[in-house]
Parts: structure tokens; sequence; C-alpha cells
């Protein structure tokens, strides 16, 4: 699996900027390792909100190399690249920023689990995992991401920013997104859904090169 990246005519930095997102098509999803985990509902996220097409036009099809984060949808949070090295307390406090106040729970080694816990009316509760790497350096976490989508398969997806990796279990492409979204996750680490023999970023939240 090779990440696949096409640069944007809009918002270039120059000619090696900000990298263009492509993504697969959510069907491709059926491929990937069952995670037996159930998302929260997430479906009063409306997409349109927070997408665009490439070109910078409203009503993107949410289907591959056709959309884009919309700027708007990261107002008010840093998304410049992180410089220094970080733990898993970075992303504690963000999460703490949008309202979860989650403790993470060391798994082994440099590994954390962050467990979000949801109850329907009548339902049994659920709890959501997502694994958190911490790595000596970026190169470390990009690698790590890469290589966990590719062993996951098909609707794996995750988020990395400086030294870290967040893995989230196998989701649609549209309700992935509408996770992230909700949290706003694609403004802390860069978005990055598998696909089957792809990982794919997506622009326009944050970036590193």
């Amino acid at each position: 699996m090779k990440y696949r990246r096409v640069m944007s005519s809009l918002g270039m930095l120059g000619a090696r900027s900000v990298a263009l997102a492509l993504l697969v098509a959510s069907s491709g999803c059926e491929a990937g390792l069952t995670s037996g985990i159930e998302y929260p509902d997430v479906s009063d996220v409306e997409l349109d909100d927070h997408l665009l097409t490439p070109e910078g036009e409203a009503e993107p099809s949410v289907s591959v190399s056709n959309f884009k984060f919309a700027p708007r949808t990261c107002d008010g949070i840093d998304t410049r690249m992180a410089l220094k090295d970080l733990d898993q307390e970075d992303l504690s406090r963000f999460f703490a920023s949008r309202g979860l106040n989650l403790k993470p729970r060391k798994a082994r080694g440099d590994l954390y689990w962050y467990e979000i816990t949801s109850q329907e009316e009548g339902e049994e509760p659920t709890v959501l995992r997502l694994r958190l790497a911490v790595l000596p350096d970026r190169y470390a976490a990009a690698k790590d991401l890469h290589d966990s989508l590719l062993q996951h398969g098909p609707g794996w997806w995750g988020v990395r920013r400086g030294n870290l990796a967040l893995l989230a279990p196998k989701a649609s492409l549209t309700k992935a997104l509408r996770f992230a979204v909700k949290y706003k996750l694609q403004c802390w680490g860069a978005f990055t859904y598998a696909g089957v023999d792809d990982a794919y970023v997506v622009a326009g939240g944050y970036t590193e090169f």
C-alpha cells in the first residue's frame, strides 16, 4: 500500500506544498478486518458544511478525489505543523478542548488506548477504542500509521500529528468523516483512510509534509 497524493491547484504554497487527498469509495471498506466495535451515532453531522470540491466549490461528492476539507472546518484551531516531540497528553488536551475528558490507558510500550463510551436509549453502552502510538519522530509515525492501515485493510482510518499516530476502527468513509468532523480530529492530525491497496490523505485540515 502506498500513499497517493495529488497536488491541488488551489491554495498551493509552492510546487511541493499541500497534498490533495484522494479517497477510495466507501464500498471498498467491505474487505477490511472487522473490528467488532460500534461507533456512536454521528448521523447528525452534516458533511456538506465541512467539505468542498477540489476546486473549492460547495456540495462535493464524497468519493475518490472529489472532495477536501473546507478551511472553515478548522476555524479557531491551530493547524500549524507540529515541530516538537509530542506525547499522549497532547491528544488528551485536544480531546478535552472538544468536550471529551478521556484518560489514556497504557497498552504496552508507547501504545495507549482512548475509549469513548456511548449509549443509545434502551441500548447497552458501547465503547469505541482508539489506539495511539507515540513514536520517535514524524517519519516513524507516518510509517506506523501506513503499516497499520495496510495490515487492517480497507475502511480503517486514522490521523497523524508529528510523532503521534492515532488508529481508528473500520468504518464507512461517510461514518469515519462524520466522526472525525464531530471531534475535529482532521484539524488535530492529517486524516488518512485505507482503501483496497492504498492509504489516502485528505487535504484541507491539518497538513504535514
